[in-house]
Formats: C-alpha cells, sequence, structure tokens
C-alpha cells in the first residue's frame, strides 16, 4: 500500500511559528445505520454512544495504540472526490477506536472513569528538553464540564489536569476519576481529551478523545424522534513519512492532513428529502480552524461549546462565512476546542451537495476543502424545524450585569499569550538556571527553536508555565471577575478555560452582544505594539481547587502557554 510522504514542512508553522469500552455502569446504545432506499451508503463513522443507568455511567478507558486503515491526504481539495492514498498505520487512541464512544449523561448523573495507560514505555531523547518526553504518559480532561476539577478523595480525581509531565498516568498506570454534574448543569455537547503537559498535542492529534452529550429532561428542543442526533469531530492529522506520529516533533514539522470528519477523509452522509438532523461539530484538530459552509442549504446554529443561544438561531451558510470582522469576531469560525451545535434541514430537492471548510483569516494555507458529501435521496420527510422559542433557559447563564460584576468583587485582569522570541524584552528576566523554555536549534527540523511560548499579566514579564516565574491566578470562590486576554501574534491563539464558562462581552475593547463559550481565539493581527484582544466575565461558583488557562493549539499548550488558577475558599 501506498503511504502519503509529507516531506514539506507546513508553511504556516513557519510563517506564524506554528501558531474496546469497559462499560460497568450504564448502557450501550445501538447505531444506527444509514442507507437511503435506493442504497447510497452512509459513511460517517460512527462513535459508540453509551448512556448512564440510574444516574450512574461508569466505564473503562484504556489509552493504546491501536491499527488505523486511512484515507487521507497532505493537499486539501475543493473537488470531489479527492485524490487520497491509503494510510495503514498505529495510532494512540482510547479502547482502540478514535472516536472513543460518546458518552450520555443527565443533569445530576455521576461519571466514573478509570484511566488505564496501556501506552509503551516512555522513550527518552526524544527532545531535548525532558518534559517532552512523556509522549506516552497520559491523563484526562472533561472538556467544558463545570465539574470539581480536585483529587475529591484519596486516589479518586474529578478534572484534574495539574500534573507535571513526570507525574502523570504512567504507562502501565491507571487513575481513578469521578465527576458529579451539577443539577442545573446546561445540556449540551462537550468533550473529554488527554491534557498532559508536553504531551497533550501528540495524544490528541493522534485520535484520543471522545464527545460528551448532557440531556436536560425539561428541553423540549429537537426532541422529535425522527431528528437524528450526530457528533462529528473535525480533525486534522499531523504523520511522518512512514505514516506515523509517535514524538512531539512528529505533530509539529509535518504538513497536516486535509480536515477528515470522525477520522474519515471526505465521507457521504445521507439524508432523505426534507429530513431533520442534529449536528455537533467539534473541532479536535490541534491548530486549524473549520468555517462550515452546506451548499445550498443554511444550518441553523443554536448552541456554541454547549451554551444554547437566547432563543435565537444564527445562520451559517456561505453569506455568512466571512462574516468574522472587528465585532462580529469570530463568526461562523470554529477554533480548536470549540463546539458548534446546529440544525441542518435537507433539500427537497434530491441531489449531491458539499459540506466545505472555507478559507479561514488566520494564515495563508487556510483553503476552502470538501470535506463531506451530501446525499438527498429516497422517500420525502416531513419534519417540522425545531423552534427556537424552545431553546431553554438557565439562570447559570443569566448576563452578568455591571451590578453582579461589582457585587461579586469587581476584580479585573489583563493577561497576556504570545510567542516570543529568545531575549525578547517582555520575557521575565532573568531566566531561572536549569529551566527548560526554549527548543534548541540542535533538536533540528523544528521552526519553533529559540522561541518561548508564554502567558503572564500584562506589563509585567512573561513566562511559560513549567517555569517557576509562572504566575497563578488566584480566585476567591463565589468571586466575579472580568478578564481582558491580549495576543501580541499575528494567529488568533484560542483562549480555553477550564471548570467556568465566559461571557464575553467586548473584542479589541469594542462591545459585542454577549455571549457564552469556553474556548474563544483571540482577535487575529496581533503584534508586540499591538496587541488584540477579548474581555469576558465569568462566575467563580461551586468547585475550589487548581486548574488552569491556556492556548488551546496544543502544541503552543505543550510548549508553555498556559498558567495554573486556583480557586480558595
Amino acid at each position: 500500500m501506498r503511504t502519503t510522504t509529507p516531506s514539506l514542512q507546513d508553511p504556516d508553522r513557519r510563517n506564524v511559528l506554528r501558531w474496546a469500552a469497559g462499560l460497568c455502569a450504564g448502557y450501550a446504545v445501538t447505531q444506527i445505520s444509514a442507507c437511503s432506499a435506493s442504497g447510497t451508503p452512509d459513511t460517517l463513522p460512527e462513535p459508540t454512544n453509551l448512556k448512564a443507568s440510574s444516574g450512574l455511567l461508569e466505564l473503562t478507558l484504556t489509552a493504546s495504540y491501536a491499527p488505523r486503515d486511512l484515507m487521507a491526504t497532505t493537499d486539501p481539495q475543493a473537488a470531489w472526490p479527492g485524490q487520497a492514498s491509503r494510510i495503514q498505520t498505529s495510532l494512540r487512541s482510547y479502547n482502540g477506536a478514535s472516536p472513543a464512544p460518546t458518552l450520555h449523561l443527565n443533569q445530576g448523573d455521576t461519571l466514573r472513569v478509570k484511566l488505564v495507560n496501556d501506552l509503551p514505555t516512555n522513550i527518552a531523547g526524544q527532545s531535548s528538553l525532558g518534559y517532552l518526553n512523556y509522549q506516552n504518559s497520559t491523563n484526562l480532561h472533561f472538556h467544558g464540564l463545570h465539574v470539581d476539577p480536585k483529587e475529591i478523595r484519596p486516589g479518586v480525581f474529578g478534572d484534574y489536569v495539574v500534573d507535571t509531565a513526570e507525574a502523570g498516568v504512567r504507562p502501565g498506570s491507571s487513575r481513578q476519576h469521578e465527576i458529579t454534574l451539577p443539577l442545573d448543569h446546561t445540556n449540551g455537547i462537550y468533550w473529554y481529551h488527554p491534557h498532559l503537559h508536553g504531551a497533550t498535542n501528540i495524544q490528541v492529534n493522534n485520535g484520543m478523545f471522545g464527545a460528551i452529550i448532557v440531556h436536560d429532561a425539561k428541553d423540549r428542543f429537537a426532541q422529535s424522534p425522527d431528528i437524528r442526533e450526530r457528533v462529528i469531530f473535525v480533525h486534522k492529522m499531523n504523520l511522518n513519512a512512514k505514516g506515523r506520529s509517535d514524538t512531539f516533533y512528529d505533530a509539529m514539522v509535518y504538513t497536516p492532513t486535509a480536515f477528515m470528519l470522525n477520522g474519515a477523509y471526505q465521507p457521504t452522509i445521507v439524508m432523505r428529502p426534507g429530513e431533520v438532523q442534529n449536528w455537533h461539530f467539534i473541532n479536535s484538530d490541534s491548530f486549524y480552524p473549520f468555517n462550515p459552509v452546506l451548499d445550498e442549504h443554511t444550518l441553523w446554529h443554536y448552541a456554541r461549546d454547549g451554551n444554547v443561544f437566547a432563543k435565537k438561531f444564527r445562520s451559517i451558510n456561505l453569506e455568512t462565512s466571512t462574516q468574522y470582522q472587528g465585532t462580529q469576531w469570530p463568526g461562523n469560525l470554529m477554533y480548536p476546542g470549540n463546539r458548534h451545535s446546529v440544525i441542518v434541514q435537507a433539500s427537497s430537492t434530491p441531489g449531491t451537495y458539499f459540506l466545505r471548510s472555507m478559507k479561514a483569516p488566520s494564515s495563508d494555507r487556510d483553503s476552502e476543502e470538501i470535506v463531506a458529501r451530501i446525499v438527498v435521496e429516497g422517500e420525502p420527510m416531513s419534519t417540522a424545524l425545531p423552534r427556537a422559542q424552545d431553546l431553554p433557559v438557565y439562570a447559570e447563564h443569566r448576563p452578568i450585569t455591571n451590578e453582579e460584576l461589582a457585587s461579586g468583587g469587581g476584580q479585573t485582569r489583563n493577561l497576556v499569550l504570545a510567542v516570543l522570541r529568545k531575549g525578547h524584552p517582555r520575557l521575565a528576566s532573568p531566566i531561572p538556571a536549569g529551566e527548560e523554555w526554549f527548543i534548541p536549534p540542535e533538536d533540528g527540523k523544528n521552526d519553533n527553536a529559540d522561541f518561548a511560548f508564554t502567558a503572564g499579566i500584562a506589563g509585567q514579564g512573561l513566562a511559560p508555565v513549567q517555569s517557576s516565574l509562572s504566575v497563578t491566578q488566584t480566585v476567591a470562590l463565589g468571586a466575579v471577575e472580568e478578564w481582558t486576554i491580549q495576543s501580541m501574534n499575528f494567529y488568533p491563539h484560542p483562549f480555553h478555560i477550564h471548570v467556568n464558562d465566559a461571557w464575553v462581552v467586548k473584542v479589541n475593547g469594542e462591545a459585542v452582544e454577549p455571549y457564552w463559550t469556553d474556548t474563544i481565539p483571540i482577535l487575529w493581527g496581533g503584534s508586540s505594539d499591538k496587541p488584540t484582544s477579548i474581555t469576558f466575565r465569568m462566575r467563580f461558583t461551586d468547585f475550589t481547587g487548581k486548574f488552569v488557562w491556556h492556548c488551546h493549539a496544543l502544541d503552543h499548550e505543550d510548549m508553555g502557554m498556559m498558567e495554573l488558577v486556583e480557586v480558595v475558599a
């Protein structure tokens, strides 16, 4: 079999600095097979679905290498079928599958996950930096969920990700996680993936991720049995010349594949004329934005990052695909970590339509791609579109007013994300002896040599999280705060914070129509002299403990673009 041999480094990374489920409780849901009356196969892979039973979902997630048979190309194409090559390889996964099982929970349910690390022993010497030599150690993050981040009792952990690289779940070890959703937790789409500093990028890039759907028994939106709900991970992969992705540098240097959906290149989705489906897009890529458009259709966008809009839809179509300037930022764009929940109603006219990712503003390589074929055929359906007025309302997502901000302490923070060359005056100084800030040029084949990936307080020296000079943001339990995050780089770093959602109120200092999110890209085009920014407000409720905020471009995170947050009573 022929394999792809990506021989050129990704030009954007040069230009912007590389800017089997062990089910114990709960039950598995049989997959719906999709095939039209005339027999066109639906080839979008479907993850296994696991549902909580009697308030509990308990499973084992085993991290291991598993064989993968991929069709992929490093040449994104606005044509169908695209020219792709078969790659037979072995990649890291959960339970031998990618995506891993979709976990269905109700408000108040408890999720128990035993994470078992069956990956090979870590290999020393893959990088000159010690903390990048633990690519097979791991841990587990529940992205977007409002749950306890601590070790909740001896040996049982919540959404705990504050390991050092040396202290994660090593090969041959395991960790027990347990999280309980609050009774008022918002419904919607969330996901889980590894989060060990220094190893996150390679493991997510390989396909170690799965979805979580939180259900609300009172929710009336999109509840018709005729509306199919689908999880769609959008993902590129970085593979070396042998079709593998084993080391930190494998996931950094090579040109990525075109977008794949649930691991499939240009799959076919079959719908009947007039059929309504509920799609949850998850951008699990490490770096690239996804800008969806479905030919001759409007996608009715009703939730961002699991947060439903206030009794309204937002249109996603060709016209809106370029509307991301200024205060419209980020428009339809999904950066790494983002989720879009959309309603799609198939045309009444049978035929073939294409789902595309349109060009985005972050770099020259981003170009239009056809990512799926939508075939509309068979007997028509007359399912009504869900109504925006049926979208649920959650008290926790009420607007954060100036009065509430003031009564919650009114703390404001001005923080910075920046990729800086060695010797830059904004770097914290002096750098303590022995600290690992910069990839040395002698590691070879890496355009990030001698750059630091940093975070910190505006007006102070910046440092990577692995430094003793990195700052912890200490917050009082129950506080309400306003944060502004600046970017000093052209690439729109996707800011993500754990545990608590953000109420976005400004882009570049200008007021916007506010919205809730947990991952928000900072407007592109920043520089040292003129940084760009986003401003949001947060309620720090329910949980004390340590967690992190960081750039969700996962190579940036691995190299240090992250800070600790500690909520204290």
